[in-house]
C-alpha cells in the first residue's frame, strides 16, 4: 500500500514539474540571487580573502539546509491549502482514512524532490564563487546520514502547520515568520553563545544537524569519534520527538477538523 502510493505521488510530482517548469527555474533564481547577493555583501566587509574562503563553506552549508526548511514547512501546508481551494480535500480524507500517511509519503517524496534542487543550486553557488566542496567517500555518506535525521525534525514541524492549515485554511504570515527565524539558527555561530540560550537552540530542529555537517564537511571530522557520538544520539532523539508531536498534532487538528465539519470548506 505504501509503496503503492510513494509511486503515485512520486509520478505526480514529476508531472507537476514537467507541467509547470516556470516553478522551479523561478524558485532556483530566486535562492540562486539572494545567496549572490548575501555573498557578494559578506565579500565587501571582509578584508581577508581566506578568511572569508574557510568560512564560504559553512555559510553554503546553512544555506542549502535553509532551503530544507523552507520545502518541508512550507509543502505540506501549501498542499493542505491548495486542495482545500480546489475542492477536493474531503475527497482525499475519504479515499486515504489514514491521512498521516499520505502526508509521511509526501514527506519523503518532497525530501527527494529537495535533495535535486539543492544539488543543482550547489553546483552553480559552487561554480561561481570557485569554492568547491571537496568530500570523501565516507564523509559524503555521514552529510547524507546527518542530512536525513535533520530534515526529519523539520519535517515534524511540517506536520504542526499542516495540521493547523487543516483546521484554519490560512496562516498568514506565521509561516514565513517560523521560515526566517530558522533562516538565523541555520547561521547563527552557537558555540560563541551563552550555555543556556546554547542549550535551548539545541532543543530545536535544524541547530545541531547543521552544526554536525559543518565538523564533516568543513573540518573533516568524524561524527563516529567519542566527541560528536552524543551529538548525534542528540539529532536522533530530538528528529524522533518533533515527528512525533509533529504527527500527534495533526491528529488533534485532524479530529478538530472532522467533529467542526471544515474539512469541505475553505
Amino acid at each position: 500500500m505504501a509503496l503503492k502510493l510513494f509511486r503515485a505521488e512520486f509520478l505526480r510530482s514529476i508531472l507537476l514539474a514537467l507541467r509547470y517548469p516556470i516553478e522551479f527555474i523561478v524558485g532556483m533564481g530566486v535562492l540562486y540571487s539572494l545567496f549572490m547577493g548575501l555573498f557578494l555583501g559578506a565579500r565587501t566587509m571582509v578584508q581577508d580573502p581566506s578568511a572569508l574562503g574557510a568560512s564560504l563553506d559553512a555559510f553554503v552549508i546553512s544555506y542549502a539546509m535553509w532551503f530544507f526548511v523552507l520545502s518541508a514547512m512550507g509543502k505540506l501546508a501549501f498542499s493542505i491549502q491548495d486542495e482545500a481551494q480546489a475542492g477536493v480535500l474531503e475527497q482525499l480524507f475519504l479515499s486515504y482514512p489514514k491521512m498521516i500517511v499520505l502526508l509521511i509519503v509526501r514527506c519523503v517524496v518532497d525530501f527527494f524532490a529537495s535533495l535535486v534542487f539543492v544539488a543543482v543550486l550547489l553546483i552553480l553557488i559552487m561554480s561561481t564563487t570557485g569554492r568547491w566542496l571537496v568530500l570523501t567517500q565516507q564523509e559524503l555518506g555521514q552529510v547524507l546520514l546527518l542530512l536525513v535525521l535533520t530534515v526529519a525534525g523539520i519535517y515534524g514541524f511540517g506536520l504542526i502547520f499542516a495540521g493547523l492549515a487543516l483546521v484554519f485554511k490560512r496562516l498568514g504570515q506565521l509561516s514565513s515568520i517560523t521560515q526566517f527565524a530558522f533562516f538565523l539558527i541555520a547561521y547563527l555561530p552557537l558555540d560563541s553563545l551563552e550555555p543556556w540560550l546554547r542549550g535551548i537552540l539545541y532543543c530545536l530542529p535544524l541547530s545541531l544537524g547543521v552544526r554536525l555537517m559543518k565538523s564533516v564537511a568543513v573540518q573533516h571530522e568524524s561524527i563516529w569519534s567519542a566527541t560528536s557520538q552524543m551529538e548525534l544520539v542528540g539529532v536522533v532523539v530530538n528528529s524522533a520527538i518533533y515527528l512525533l508531536v509533529g504527527a500527534l498534532v495533526f491528529a488533534i487538528c485532524e479530529r478538530k477538523a472532522k467533529m467542526d465539519g471544515r474539512l469541505g470548506q475553505y
